[in-house]
């Protein structure tokens, strides 16, 4: 779990840098306030899912197929709320919105499915 959490702290710092620079010296007008809250979120999210899973994994190998589709589907249902939510308040910034949360949900997503595949694979 450590390895992972500082992988992803990785992986989120790069977030940070390159997101500094594309809003800051390519398209400045599309900045989002909220895109910090949003980056620290999905750490967050990310990490609970990924030590949820990592015990279902320890207990039955078989009840993690069921329960790694229930939280992607939890997820995935979250983060279209929030999208939504966002959406209704600030329509004049919704494209940038769901640009950010849709690359930020593929760049997130791929890390912890690869990293839960590497490990469910390990344990077979």
């Amino acid at each position: 779990m450590k390895s992972f959490i500082a992988k992803l702290t990785v992986i989120t710092l790069a977030i940070v840098l390159v997101g500094w620079l594309v809003f800051a010296m390519f398209v400045p007008e599309y900045y989002l306030p909220v895109f910090p809250f949003l980056l620290a979120f999905f750490y967050l999210v990310t990490i609970g899912i990924h030590a949820y899973q990592l015990n279902v994994a320890k207990k039955d190998i078989g009840k993690f197929a069921r329960s790694n589709m229930l939280t992607t589907f939890i997820k995935l249902m979250m983060y279209s709320i929030i999208a939504v939510v966002y959406i209704a308040i600030d329509r004049e910034n919704a494209v940038a919105f769901v640009i950010v949360l849709m690359a930020l949900y593929l760049i997130f997503t791929f890390f912890e499915v690869s990293s839960l595949t590497r490990i469910t694979k390990s344990k077979k």
